[in-house]
């Protein structure tokens, strides 16, 4: 009779004891795994174990919009050529440098994001960008990485930090929990959908998300003018210091990102709508912001 597989040897040397501890190394191989990952995230994304803590609170925000359309305002140039003032009264996500926008001293969005570490550096450049971005934006709910936390103590219920760990271009979204680290993201305007997707928000319309940065060999343009950071060491806005394989492959990352919520958003019917005025961002199904926000006040008045 042949003998019986290895696994099933009833010996004291085969049996339960191996058992435990084959099981005990596989885990710990996992674990090990599962930091690598966490850690290879954390050059452009830190996120001290001490500060995880922060996350539970995040909780109160799941489906908080529920069934409401909410509009993710990029800053990219198309952004001069659209009226934004019918946003007012719109659930609204902005990012990074829309501080500079005119409409700020009329209206301020319901969310505000900032998500790279540069701002946080403590670097003169940074502080002095985020003297300025509290002074001006006061009313905004802030969406900021848990390394800010120094920062930002003193806002109280109006800040959700954010972690994050692996990458939202390779990841198996089956769930979004702001409790618990997310994806990284290449860019605010990916975590601004991820949170909208959270609080239950559909259709997501996004706007001044050009994503042409493969058309302009140099500088990276937004609607303003000059970079969010003037004057940073390493915050240039340059994309021309970088080799241009380096750009194609960045993009290609940002890119499947947005697939990874595109096919999040379908699978939970939650539909991801562009509205940016030209621009690449070829991923969602395109709409016109005027008409859009025309085709609300229609059904109003009816």
């Amino acid at each position: 009779m042949n003998e019986p597989p290895f696994r099933y040897r009833q010996s004291q040397l085969y049996g339960w004891p191996f058992y435990m501890a084959r099981k005990t190394l596989r885990l710990a191989g996992y674990t090990m795994l599962r930091t690598a990952d966490a850690l290879s995230a954390r050059e452009k994304y830190p996120s001290p174990l001490f500060l995880r803590p922060l996350l539970p609170a995040n909780r109160r925000l799941k489906d908080i919009h529920q069934g409401r359309r909410c509009f993710v305002i990029g800053n990219g140039p198309s952004l001069t050529t659209e009226d934004i003032e019918p946003l007012s009264g719109e659930i609204t996500f902005a990012m990074n440098g829309f501080l500079n926008h005119p409409a700020i001293d009329r209206w301020q969005p319901t969310y505000y994001s900032l998500v790279d570490p540069t701002f946080f550096d403590g670097s003169e450049s940074s502080n002095r960008f985020l003297d300025c971005f509290f002074s001006i934006v006061q009313a905004s709910h802030l969406i900021v990485p848990c390394i800010s936390h120094n920062r930002v103590a003193d806002r109280g219920d109006r800040v959700t930090f954010v972690s994050f760990a692996g990458s939202l271009a390779n990841a198996r979204l089956r769930r979004i929990d702001l409790t618990r680290p997310l994806p990284g993201i290449m860019n605010s305007a990916q975590l601004a959908i991820l949170v909208a997707l959270y609080m239950g928000c559909s259709p997501i319309y996004l706007l001044g998300m050009d994503h042409d940065w493969l058309a302009h060999r140099g500088h990276d343009p937004h609607f303003y003018p000059n970079t969010t950071l003037e004057n940073h060491p390493n915050a240039s806005g340059d994309c021309g210091k970088f080799p241009y394989r380096r750009i194609l492959e960045d993009v290609q990352t940002v890119w499947r990102g947005y697939e990874t919520l595109l096919t999040y958003g379908d699978s939970h019917a939650r539909r991801i709508i562009n509205c940016t005025k030209g621009g690449f961002l070829d991923v969602f199904e395109r709409a016109n912001l005027d008409a859009v926000l025309a085709a609300r006040t229609a059904r109003r008045a009816a």
